[in-house]
């Protein structure tokens, strides 16, 4: 009797393979985690940046501070006329306010 090779791998093979894919998979969740998280820090510091120049833009036109941030969305300095523009403000909302110095500032966190 003659004996055909099979070509293929064996599950041996194929479960080592698996277990490479999934050790590589873990480590790039791993560094992408503080990526993401510093890219969140650094969006939240341009979008108080936006809010503060409008303040300060409301406060050059109309010679007062803006009393919250619904100011700024009367008077067209924010857009919130569709959805996109409403799930922005909402999210531009959780920053604190002081009406006194025209400033947004990072929210505290415990």
């Amino acid at each position: 009797m003659k004996r055909t090779k099979k070509s293929g791998f064996s599950l041996l093979e194929v479960i080592a393979a698996v277990v490479i894919l999934a050790v590589v998979a873990a480590a790039t969740v791993a560094t992408v985690a503080p990526m993401r998280a510093k890219s969140e820090d650094k969006l939240a510091e341009q979008d108080i940046a936006s809010l503060n120049a409008m303040a300060q833009t409301y406060y050059l036109e109309m010679g007062a501070y803006p009393r919250n941030i619904a100011y700024l969305v009367r008077e067209n300095y924010i857009k919130a006329d569709d959805t996109a523009s409403r799930t922005r403000y909402n999210k531009l909302r959780q920053y604190p306010y002081d009406a006194a110095t025209g400033t947004f500032s990072k929210p505290v966190t415990n």
